[in-house]
This record gives structure tokens, C-alpha cells and sequence, in this order.
């Protein structure tokens, strides 16, 4: 697990913890800053998505640039153990800004402990003062305990997501 006390302690220090009192393991959530290649590639990759660290840092500069896009990350004391990374925009559909959730991972040696939940709410709320009012989720049918985590969250089974890789031509 990747330790940056100093973004934890600084976060801890401003008062901006997650605090529940169900189980929680106290948690400072706090905005993703590139110094977290390392530890966002590790909960990537431990969700079946190999990334190394540089590879995380190329994608993060990118994302961290576009106001379209937050991603959050849970501290536990030193270590960082999950992230959530979510964007937002119009949709063609109706007359709202939606936010989607890009990306949600727990340490798997922290997860069932009310984590994933605590980012969650965290997106949602970001979301929210960004005005979006409709957030959807797509989630891999091999997890079914995201899936229970979402439900529990009030997201409602709406359909199936497909993937196709394209080919280019560079």
C-alpha cells in the first residue's frame, strides 16, 4: 500500500475526514493529485486492469486537467485505500447534467468495511454541487458485490453496457 502522509496528515490536519460511526474506519477523502500514480495503479490493477505506475500517471495528468472529470481519494491514516473517479456533462436524452462513475476501487485487504460507500457518497455529493441530478454506473457482471453496494445506495438495474475496441489507423 502506498504511503503520502503528508497529503493524508494535510487533509486530516483541514478537518475534511468521513467519520461514521458504523464500522468506518476513520478516513480523510481528499482530491487525487498525480503524486498517487502509484497507489490508484495498484487499486486499478487489483480490479483485473494491469497498470503500472507510469501509466496511471500519464492518464491522471490527462484526467486532472479536465474539468469534466473528479476523482477522490480515501486515506486511512497514511495509506491511500480507495479512489473514486467519476465525470460529468450533458446527455442527449434529457434536459439534465449527469455525472457517471468512471471508476470505484477499495484495497482489497479494506474492503467490507464501509469504504467504497464513504466514496461514493463523496462523488455523490461533488456531483451534486456541480448540479448534476442523474448519476449512472456501469459495473462488470462478475461484481457482485459492487452490484450490492450500488443497490443498497439507491442505483436501480437499468440495462447492460457493450464494449468494442476499434482499430486506428495511426
Amino acid at each position: 500500500m502506498a504511503r503520502f502522509a503528508g497529503d493524508c496528515q494535510r487533509v486530516r490536519q483541514n478537518n475534511r475526514q468521513a467519520r461514521t460511526g458504523d464500522g468506518v474506519p476513520e478516513l480523510a477523502i481528499r482530491d487525487a493529485v498525480v503524486a498517487d500514480s502509484e497507489a490508484i495503479a495498484r487499486l486499478v490493477s487489483e480490479l483485473g486492469y494491469p497498470t503500472s505506475t507510469s501509466q496511471m500517471q500519464h492518464r491522471l495528468e490527462s484526467i486532472l486537467n479536465d474539468d469534466d472529470y473528479s476523482t477522490l481519494v480515501a486515506c486511512h491514516g497514511e495509506d491511500i485505500v480507495g479512489f473514486v473517479g467519476t465525470r460529468s456533462g450533458p446527455l442527449y436524452e434529457i434536459d439534465v447534467p449527469y455525472g457517471q462513475v468512471m471508476a470505484l476501487a477499495v484495497a482489497l485487504n479494506h474492503q467490507r468495511r464501509g469504504i467504497g460507500r464513504v466514496l461514493l457518497r463523496a462523488a455523490e455529493s461533488r456531483l451534486a454541487e456541480r448540479g448534476v441530478r442523474l448519476l449512472v454506473v456501469t459495473s462488470g457482471n462478475q461484481r457482485a458485490q459492487a452490484h450490492a453496494l450500488y443497490e443498497a445506495c439507491g442505483y436501480s438495474f437499468t440495462g447492460r453496457r457493450y464494449k468494442k475496441w476499434l482499430e486506428t489507423s495511426a
